[in-house]
């Protein structure tokens, strides 16, 4: 067992290799074992020839290389080897075991030599032969005059030879087989080795490039969901598999992107044609009895105007927290930050939240504390967009608490942070609110809203500001029952 993890970890990290160092390594064991196998070869043969050392080996061109020795034996002696006593001294000089040879005289007839057959058809022809060489049957037929002491011709040497290295050494086959392999060994092992290396690295690094181009031909489908990580076969094919890996979780989270900002246009002109269409309906119908009965009941205009008003204030509300979201969104929104004096800015808002909350008959209580050691209640804050946010919790407390109900402010000043919490005694968070209160047009179970028309931006509105001031917002319910807001807004400058 603790081989085979031995041996897979040796593969693991044989894969993440570079190719370069691959290669390198292919070719080196390439030359290495074409060089063990060349050296076995040479070695048979190199064994082969010791138990064969009677036989001597010849080389292709052993009996042409005897030609010139031949000719100047002949020179020296001229016509006097036209003698057949002659013959013994002659084939001394010519190697006749693997060398034939004819002395012709003048009439075309052989003195002595080879008998198999004649290569001269009478004195014209002798003539016509000197000094040739031609081919014939495979071997190669030399023609050589043979002058006499006054230069004048008086016979003719011809010799037949081969060139072949097995017709000059007959009965040599297998040495000469062996000779022959010893020399195309080298090349043969070189060619040999390489197609198996080849192999072998082509079968680590195929799947990998495979995965990689399968991978990139199901993104040209918009399949997205696969993965290409952990490809293996070398350092450079794990780098690029890593990389096309990132270069997919980019795009399938840019195409996620890309399709929540379509469906969340699509809930926001569904959400901008729902809401805009009830005030927008309410505005029709009493304009239609307006112009049908106006003049009849006179007594019904003003009640007809005012219901007019408020749902044109009810759309226009809408349509600029549309504006103002959509500017909100853009990378340059910027917030306005100014020293503020927190506990003034607090006791402003209390009074406007008093009257809000007696107009529904709900009690409302406000508590302060400071905890910096100075008592400073100085602050650098966006007091526009933080009492925006403030409104927006607010309005939301009152739409859900009952009349006789309560709601609770308390501030509480630190070194670096304000803290805002706001409590009331209202039904609470659902579980499905508190996982969505915070989202673009979330507007909670139709059931339990109010009927002032309510667009489901004001909380996701309040949760981009305070993140815009570097702050956090959190919902949560109280033990006692009842829902609580913190807004935890850092100073700008402590920040800094």
């Amino acid at each position: 067992m603790g081989g085979r993890i031995q041996i897979r970890q040796e593969e693991v990290k044989a894969n993440r290799r570079p190719l370069r160092r691959q290669f390198m390594g292919a070719f080196t064991l390439v030359l290495l074992y074409s060089f063990i196998g060349s050296m076995l070869v040479w070695g048979v043969t190199l064994f082969v020839l010791i138990q064969q050392t009677g036989h001597r080996i010849l080389p292709a061109n052993y009996y042409e290389q005897k030609i010139p020795e031949i000719l100047s034996y002949v020179d020296q002696h001229q016509d006097a080897l036209l003698s057949p006593q002659m013959q013994e001294a002659l084939e001394r000089i010519i190697p006749v075991k693997g060398m034939q040879y004819q002395v012709v005289n003048l009439s075309g007839n052989i003195v002595y030599g080879w008998k198999g057959q004649s290569f001269v058809n009478g004195p014209a022809d002798l003539v016509s032969k000197l000094n040739r060489n031609e081919k014939s049957g495979g071997k190669y037929i030399h023609y050589y005059p043979i002058l006499g002491r006054d230069k004048q011709l008086k016979g003719m040497l011809v010799l037949r030879y081969s060139l072949s290295m097995s017709d000059n050494n007959p009965g040599n086959g297998l040495v000469i087989a062996l000779v022959l392999s010893s020399l195309i060994a080298p090349f043969f092992f070189i060619v040999l080795f390489s197609f198996l290396f080849a192999r072998r690295l082509g079968r680590r690094l195929e799947p990998s490039i495979a995965r990689i181009i399968g991978g990139a031909r199901r993104i040209q489908q918009n399949d997205l969901d696969f993965s290409v990580a952990g490809a293996g076969g070398s350092k450079e094919l794990v780098e690029l598999s890593d990389a096309f890996e990132e270069m997919r979780i980019a795009l399938e989270q840019s195409l996620k992107r890309e399709w929540k900002l379509e469906q969340e246009r699509r809930d926001m002109i569904s959400a901008i044609a729902h809401d805009l269409r009830t005030p927008l309906t309410i505005i029709q119908g009493h304009v239609d009895n307006l112009i049908e009965s106006g003049t009849r009941h006179p007594e019904r205009l003003a009640k007809y105007l005012v219901t007019i008003q408020n749902s044109t204030q009810r759309a226009d509300k809408m349509l600029t927290e549309l504006l103002f979201l959509n500017k909100i969104d853009t990378p340059d929104f910027t917030l306005h930050y100014r020293l503020t004096d927190v506990r003034a800015f607090c006791e402003r808002k209390k009074e406007e939240y008093e009257l809000l909350c007696q107009e529904k008959g709900i009690a409302f209580y406000f508590s302060y504390m400071n905890r910096r050691q100075d008592q400073e209640t100085l602050l650098q804050l966006d007091t526009a967009r933080l009492e925006q946010v403030l409104d927006n919790v607010l309005t939301n407390s009152l739409r859900f608490t009952p009349a006789e109900g309560s709601i609770s402010w308390s501030i509480d000043i630190e070194e670096k942070q304000v803290i805002l919490e706001l409590k009331d005694t209202g039904p609470g968070f659902r579980p499905q609110d508190l996982r969505r209160m915070f989202d673009k047009f979330y507007s909670g179970d139709s059931s339990r809203s109010q009927p002032q028309g309510h667009s489901g931006l004001g909380l996701y509105t309040a949760k981009l500001l305070v993140e815009k001031h570097g702050g956090q917002i959190e919902a949560g319910n109280r033990a006692e029952g009842g829902a609580r807001v913190i807004i935890t807004v850092p100073d700008h400058e402590a920040k800094a």
